[in-house]
């Protein structure tokens, strides 16, 4: 049997193949019939009709079978409203309609390459007689969208309600014709999976053959999955970084410290500025993607999330409006804007848990008997002070990657990313976390009190803001007098005491040890009735490479010409092979709650070494 290729993104090479036969079947008899359906069930990215494995249990998706289709969100023929001033006036609702998925059109070959194969095998034996049909399970039908390749093109295939009864069919027909030639099908997510109750992501596709004459109607079944979307972790490598450009000197400073540590660490496709006034970009978007098998590798497209930060009661534009920027400039080939669910009456105190400096991921890792090929989510909340319940609940029906929960709503802000954070490091794992110390900064302190530093400036030059008096109060404070403000040793001992509550959850769910631990010193003040970094919350910084570490400058005491607290950042994180590098970014962000991972935003390559297939779930 000679061997034809199918590939993710090309035509069907008829012929005869498949588990029937064409002509008098071996013995004078009737032909048999070919009821065959090929998608690519072993997921090497191409359907291989010679290839036993890709018949193999192809009714049943599992780990290590079963084909695979996207969520069709991106925008390939850019129809889709772009530009600051082209999306303006249109909804936050309508910016979320306007997708590949949500028409009934291939939009073009790019389009086209986003779309799974389905091929109804060739039975050149059929007769006049014989009739088809290929059916959806009802569970799946609303949320997937099947085209047929005919004369005329790719056309929407028509697979409706054949019955109103509690199991209704969806179904197309074939004609005799087309069984006999055979039919090219693509499939395609309407959206994410957003619901895992009202849809589990698993779609039946059916082929049924009547060959007339009498005969028993034979079938052939095989299960696909949409893709889930994913989000990245820092293991991943960086491939472009994102900041808001607010204007201002402050502004200018941190872009440009950042830029330099860009370019040091070899970042491909460099820094993109957005100009838009919320300079928290890392709260107001984040990047994930989906994928599904393609030669050679993965076809991926990159998904750039908008928070669901709740500011209005309108309905029709309720969100932060800076996520907006996820339509205006990131929405396009091979690349979404995308808008996850929210409930509208959230409950506001809450609000900053759904910035995304409150999503972060846990990197691939076993432990326990479980594995996370492609890592989990990890977000701050508890019963009292909850993340959207909307929003938890979407990122749950993904399943691939599931989510981890500590308590952060002691901290001002309320974000993860206030405390840990997540790099390589030369372990078993091969990757470790840095975690805020507040005692170990105190300890630096006492120690230099005791070696005659006691008078030594820290936050030299700097100034926080009363926001009551509408004024500037100087920063400068000396080593004794920071030990002698009793509410930040109060803040900073309890805040301790907190992380530890933290640690305890993520050593006993990851297996992380102190060994996989570097410490992060900077101390806490109370501010409102919660915890927030007093220093430069260090740990809250951009991991830019393996070897790249971009952390906020401490503006700690110098001692003998240096930073105590830089020094110890470099003795901790060298061994490791990674470089600190020092971004300012006291005026733009400390003063005002947040600091360099606030402020940025990465886009990730794919993970080496796993798929979100192998993952089990």
């Amino acid at each position: 049997m000679k061997r034809s290729v199918i590939g993710w993104s090309s035509v069907l090479l008829l012929g005869t193949f498949g588990c029937g036969s064409d002509g008098d079947g071996g013995g004078g008899g009737p032909a048999a019939p070919v009821v065959d359906l090929r998608v690519d069930n072993n997921r090497d990215g191409q359907i291989d009709w010679g290839d036993p494995t890709e018949d193999e249990n192809e009714d049943v998706w599992s780990v290590t079978n079963g084909a695979v289709f996207l969520p069709n969100i991106d925008d390939d023929s850019e129809r889709c409203p772009r530009g600051d001033q082209g999306i303006q006036g249109i909804s936050d609702v309508a910016l979320k309609a306007c997708h590949d998925g949500a028409n009934e059109e291939i939009d073009g070959p790019d389009d086209l390459a986003d779309l799974a194969r389905i091929h109804v095998v060739p039975w050149p034996g059929a007769g006049a007689g014989a009739t088809g049909r290929v059916s959806v399970n009802p569970e799946a039908a609303p949320f997937v969208r099947l085209f047929r390749n005919g004369a005329d093109g790719w056309k929407v295939l028509d697979v409706g309600q054949l019955s109103q009864d509690t199991a209704p069919t969806y179904a197309a027909f074939l004609s005799a014709e087309e069984i006999r030639t055979g039919v090219e099908l693509a499939i395609e997510g309407k959206d994410v999976l957003r619901d895992a109750e009202a849809w589990n992501g698993l779609v039946n596709v059916e082929l049924q053959i009547d060959p007339g004459g009498g005969a028993a109607p034979k079938t052939d079944l095989v299960q696909m999955r949409i893709a889930p979307l994913l989000l990245s972790h820092h293991l991943q490598k960086a491939e472009r970084i994102y900041v808001s450009a607010t204007g201002g000197l402050d502004s200018a400073a941190f872009r440009q410290d950042l830029q330099t540590a860009i370019g040091l660490a070899g970042v491909p496709e460099g820094l993109s500025e957005h100009y838009v006034g919320d300079q928290w970009i890392q709260d107001w978007m984040e990047t994930a993607y989906v994928t599904m098998p393609a030669p050679g590798g993965q076809h991926k497209i990159d998904v750039f999330m908008r928070s669901v930060n709740i500011q209005s009661k309108n309905v029709e534009s309720p969100l932060r409006p800076a996520g907006r920027q996820v339509y205006a400039q990131l929405h396009g080939k091979d690349s979404a804007g995308f808008t996850p669910d929210y409930d509208i009456n959230s409950p506001g105190q809450m609000d900053s848990l759904d910035s995304y400096g409150n999503t972060e991921t846990i990197p691939p890792y076993e432990h326990n008997g479980q594995s996370y090929p492609v890592g989990r989510v990890f977000r701050g909340s508890v019963p009292s002070f909850y993340v959207d319940p909307a929003m938890a609940k979407m990122l749950e029906a993904q399943q691939v990657q599931p989510r981890l929960y500590v308590d952060t709503s002691w901290l001002l802000v309320g974000h993860v990313d206030e405390t840990v954070t997540f790099l390589k490091m030369n372990n078993a794992r091969g990757w470790g976390m840095g975690v805020n110390d507040a005692r170990l900064a105190k300890t630096m302190l006492e120690q230099y009190v005791s070696q005659g530093h006691g008078a030594v400036t820290m936050f030299k030059g700097k100034s926080w803001i009363d926001f009551q008096a509408q004024k500037y109060v100087p920063a400068e404070i000396s080593i004794d007098g920071v030990l002698a403000d009793t509410e930040v040793m109060a803040e900073s001992n309890s805040s301790a005491v907190e992380v530890d509550h933290q640690m305890d959850i993520i050593k006993a769910e990851v297996g992380i040890t102190d060994q996989d631990i570097i410490p992060m010193p900077f101390l806490h003040i109370r501010a409102s009735g919660y915890s927030l970094a007093y220093q430069p919350g260090t740990v809250n910084g951009i991991y830019l490479s393996d070897t790249d570490f971009g952390v906020p400058t401490p503006h700690g005491p110098v001692i003998n010409g240096a930073d105590p607290f830089v020094t110890q950042l470099n003795e901790q994180f060298q061994p490791h092979g990674i470089k600190i590098h020092l971004i300012e970014n006291w005026d733009l962000y400390h003063r005002l709650s947040g600091e360099v991972h606030c402020g940025t935003n990465t886009k990730r390559a794919l993970p080496t070494g796993a798929a979100w297939w192998e993952s089990g779930r």
